[in-house]
C-alpha cells in the first residue's frame, strides 16, 4: 500500500472481528512532519485507532524531528504501545528507500494478545543480566509468551549479553524467540535514537513482549551455502582456530580452496565466512544448521585464522561462501515453508544494510521477494547495522541476513 497525501478523514467503521489486522504505509517525503502525517493518515484511514501496536522505522534524515515524527503518528493513532528506530534506509510496504529519506510504519490490531512494552539501559537494567527471574519480570514474560521485538542502539547495548539473557531467562527448555535489528542511523554514539511510547531514548534497546492468541514466525535467510566438508576444532585461543582436524587451520583452508569446483572457488573472492554448528548431535549439516562469522584475517606464521566468533576445541565448523544467487535461493526457500500456512496478518523485516543494491542487481529484492510469494501483505522494517533471529532453539545477532517476523493469528490460550 503506497501513502496518500491527504489528511486522515473519519475512522473506518468500528471492527467487529476478533482476528488480528495490519496496515503498513511508507513515505519518501523530504520534510519529516510530512512524511509523518502521510504515514499516519494512511494508517488510519484503513485502521483508525484500534492500533495495538506500531513501530515506526525512519532513516537518518528525519533523526533531528524524530520525536516530533513519533508524536504524529502517536497522536494520530493513539496506539497501545509504539515501537521506532532510526535507520540508514528503511523500507515498507514494496519499496526499499536504500540512502533515501524515508519513514515507514505498520500499526497491527491484535486482539486478546498481550503487548508488555520495555526498555533496557545498561546504566540501570545490568543487574538483570544475572537474574532469569528479575529479566521475566522486565520483560512481562508469561507461559504463554510466544516472541519478543527487539530494537537496539549498537554503541550502548551488550547486546552478546542481553539476547542470551532474554532468550533462555524462561530456563533452556522453553526459549523465547527473538527478532529485531540494530539501529542503522548514526556512525557514533549519541546520534541513534528509539522510540517506546512516550520517550525517545538515545542509547539502550526497546522492545515489545508478545503474549496470548499470535503465532510470530522468525525466518532467518543467511544468504549463504556451505563448502566443503564439516571440520573439527581442536585447538583454539580466544577468537583464532589454531588447529582443525589436527592440522594447521589455515592449512585446512588451502586444501579447502584446491579441492573446490571452479564455480566455487570463483565466490572466494566475494569473501570466505565460517560457520559454527549449532546442534552437533545431528547426523548431517545443512542450510540454517550453522551460526555463520566473518573471517576477520590470517596468521600465516602459526596457520591460524581469526574469526568474528569465540571457538572452543570440540566444535564442528564448516566454511561458507556468500552471494547474491545463494541469498536469494536462501530466501526463497525459507518462504517455501511459510506458503503451507495461511497468509499472514502482517511481516518485519530487518534487513542488512549490505544486501538491497550493494548485494542484488536490482532494487526492493528482499520485500518483492517476500510479497510474491506471500501475497500483498502489510511490511514494514529497516536496515539494519546487524539483525536478530534465532538460529535452532538461539537467538543471535547476525551481520548479512535478513530477519523476518511473520505475524498470524494464534490459538487461544488458557494462560491468565
Amino acid at each position: 500500500m503506497s501513502t496518500g497525501s491527504r489528511p486522515p478523514r473519519r475512522p473506518p467503521p468500528p471492527s467487529a472481528s476478533t482476528a488480528p489486522s495490519a496496515v503498513s504505509a511508507i513515505s519518501g517525503h523530504l520534510d519529516t512532519r510530512t512524511a509523518a502525517t502521510e504515514v499516519a493518515g494512511e494508517l488510519y484511514d484503513h485502521i483508525g485507532r484500534r492500533s495495538d501496536l506500531v513501530i515506526v522505522f525512519v532513516s537518518f534524515q528525519h533523526r533531528a524531528a524524530f520525536e516530533e515524527a513519533a508524536r504524529v503518528i502517536r497522536q494520530t493513532l493513539s496506539p497501545g504501545t509504539l515501537l521506532g528506530v532510526t535507520a540508514e534506509s528503511v523500507l515498507g510496504v514494496d519499496q526499499e528507500l536504500e540512502g533515501l529519506a524515508g519513514l515507514s510504519a505498520i500499526a497491527m490490531e491484535l486482539p486478546g494478545v498481550r503487548l508488555g512494552a520495555w526498555s533496557y539501559r545498561a546504566e540501570t537494567d545490568a543487574a538483570v543480566l544475572n537474574d532469569p527471574e528479575a529479566m521475566q519480570r522486565h520483560l512481562g514474560l508469561a507461559d504463554d509468551s510466544v516472541a519478543v521485538l527487539i530494537l537496539a542502539d549498537p554503541f550502548t547495548t551488550p547486546i552478546t549479553r542481553l539476547l542470551p539473557a532474554i532468550a533462555t531467562c524462561r530456563g533452556a527448555d522453553r526459549p523465547i524467540a527473538v527478532a529485531g535489528g540494530m539501529s542503522s542511523g548514526a556512525s557514533q554514539p549519541g546520534h541513534n535514537a528509539l522510540a517506546i511510547n512516550e520517550k525517545c531514548p538515545t542509547s539502550g534497546a526497546v522492545g515489545v513482549t508478545m503474549s496470548g492468541p499470535i503465532e510470530v514466525d522468525i525466518l532467518l535467510s543467511q544468504g549463504c551455502r556451505p563448502i566443503g566438508r564439516p571440520l573439527l576444532v581442536t585447538k583454539a585461543m580466544g577468537n583464532l582456530i589454531l588447529e582443525l582436524a589436527g592440522g594447521k587451520a589455515l592449512t585446512a583452508l588451502k586444501s579447502l580452496s584446491e579441492e573446490l569446483q571452479e564455480d566455487e572457488r570463483s565466490l572466494l573472492s566475494g569473501g570466505l565466512l565460517v560457520g559454527t554448528v549449532i546442534n552437533e548431535y545431528q547426523d548431517r549439516f545443512g542450510r540454517g544448521d550453522f551460526l555463520v562469522r566473518n573471517i576477520l584475517g590470517y596468521d600465516t606464521q602459526n596457520g591460524a585464522i581469526a574469526v568474528g566468533d569465540l571457538p572452543r576445541v570440540g566444535q564442528t565448523i564448516q566454511f561458507h561462501v556468500r552471494d547474491a544467487e545463494t541469498a536469494h535461493e536462501d530466501l526463497q526457500l525459507l518462504l517455501d515453508a511459510q506458503q503451507l500456512k495461511g497468509p499472514p496478518v502482517g511481516g518485519l523485516l530487518f534487513t542488512c544494510n549490505g544486501r538491497g543494491r550493494r548485494l542484488f542487481e536490482h532494487q526492493h529484492h528482499d520485500v518483492t521477494t517476500i510479497r510474491n510469494r506471500l501475497g500483498d501483505i502489510p511490511l514494514a522494517g529497516f536496515f539494519a547495522a546487524g539483525e536478530i533471529g534465532p538460529v535452532g532453539d538461539q537467538s543471535f545477532v547476525h551481520g548479512h541476513t535478513a530477519s523476518l517476523a511473520l505475524i498470524r493469528a494464534g490459538a487461544v490460550s488458557s494462560a491468565p
